[in-house]
């Protein structure tokens, strides 16, 4: 009769571990496990770049990868894990009527005023830390300050958004970009 006390204890038992360390997985995803990538503004690839003049101020989108993800970006192949993408929103140059400046070819002008750095990394097994309605294959995200602080914001928007990009590994101009091999705008 012991024999079949213990069993269901031990059920039990297994049944709390599990769950804890279901509960302490789940804890571990968010933003918390993005580090902000310090000199990435040196030592990363811009591979493009989008104006907002939706945006107040106007800002100038700037895109960057870290050298690996670059290096091996192929069309129609997903990210590489360990691929670090950013995409930084600096204010646009004002000219004297307050209007954005252009470039010769029509596009805002980037000031060297960062108003926010937004990470998306990839790691092997991130992933499974989020519900499969939510989860962006193995991708997470983090919004920092321009000196790398980082901000005390819901990424739910970033996964929401990316989420739609699926086809393209949940990214929305890398793809694009390793196909043409030349900055997007």
């Amino acid at each position: 009769m012991k024999p079949a006390l213990r069993k269901p204890a031990v059920i039990a038992a297994f049944t709390v571990a599990f769950g804890v360390a279901a509960v302490t997985f789940r804890a571990m995803a968010g933003p918390e496990r993005v580090e902000f990538p310090v000199g990435y503004q040196q030592k990363f690839v811009v591979f493009g770049a989008t104006d907002r003049p939706d945006r107040k101020p106007a800002q100038v989108r700037v895109f960057y990868a870290n050298p690996e993800a670059a290096a091996a970006a192929r069309a129609d192949q997903p990210v590489p894990d360990g691929a670090v993408l950013i995409m930084e929103d600096r204010k646009a140059k004002l000219g004297a009527a307050g209007n954005p400046e252009k470039d010769a070819t029509g596009r805002f002008i980037a000031s060297d005023d960062v108003l926010a750095v937004f990470v998306q990394e990839k790691r092997r097994g991130w992933g499974e830390a989020y519900p499969a309605n939510v989860r962006n294959g193995d991708w997470d995200y983090a919004v920092f300050q321009p000196g790398g602080a980082r901000r005390d914001v819901s990424t739910a928007g970033c996964f929401s958004c990316h989420l739609k990009r699926a086809p393209t590994d949940y990214t929305f101009i890398f793809q694009r970009w390793a196909i043409d091999g030349k900055p997007t705008n």
